[in-house]
């Protein structure tokens, strides 16, 4: 099963000291050791000594406790606090998707909804309107259907992307996603 965002973070922690020599302690003592004071900064650092990316994202936001993937509910909350004209749509998909068995997993730029350990859509409040990435079983019921941009989130592996903007397209994709 795919792990979620929180999940990842805490698999990045627990394998530290096997993928680069040092546990995240012995990261934290670099860091102090240096005098770093911030999380960018630290991360920045961390890339220099050699960590990944991920790796050195991970270390900080825990050093500076700023947990990414706090409380569901949070997260968003966050997400949606641009557009919160597009909160009751997403609510309604996750109550549509919740009595299908889907399961809500957000990470913060994004939304999915998942299924059997796999995205099986995908939601992004956008200045458009609410995009929604899936792939769709008959594309043609859907005109307003494009290809889907992995920049708005999601797995490479969702083709189909709709801007949704009532509750009766709400209603009308789950049923393609969650019959």
């Amino acid at each position: 099963m795919a792990l979620g965002p929180k999940a990842m973070g805490e698999a990045i922690i627990a394998n530290l000291k096997r993928k680069s020599g040092q546990d995240l302690a012995e990261w934290q003592a670099v860091l102090a050791d240096e005098g770093i004071d911030d999380r960018t900064a630290a991360e920045a650092r961390l890339i220099e000594h050699g960590l990944g990316k991920f790796q050195a994202m991970t270390v900080a936001e825990v050093t500076f406790a700023q947990d990414r993937y706090r409380s569901t509910d949070a997260l968003v909350d966050d997400l949606f606090r641009r557009f919160p004209d597009q909160r009751p749509l997403f609510d309604r998909a996750v109550e549509l998707g919740d009595a299908s068995g889907l399961r809500l997993q957000p990470c913060r730029g994004y939304a999915p909804l998942y299924r059997d350990g796999r995205i099986a859509i995908s939601f992004k409040p956008t200045a458009r309107g609410l995009y929604a990435a899936l792939i769709l079983r008959d594309a043609a019921d859907w005109p307003e259907r494009q290809p889907h941009k992995a920049s708005l989130g999601g797995s490479t592996r969702l083709t189909d992307g709709v801007y949704l903007s009532s509750s009766s397209h709400i209603d009308r994709l789950m049923k393609e996603v969650a019959p």
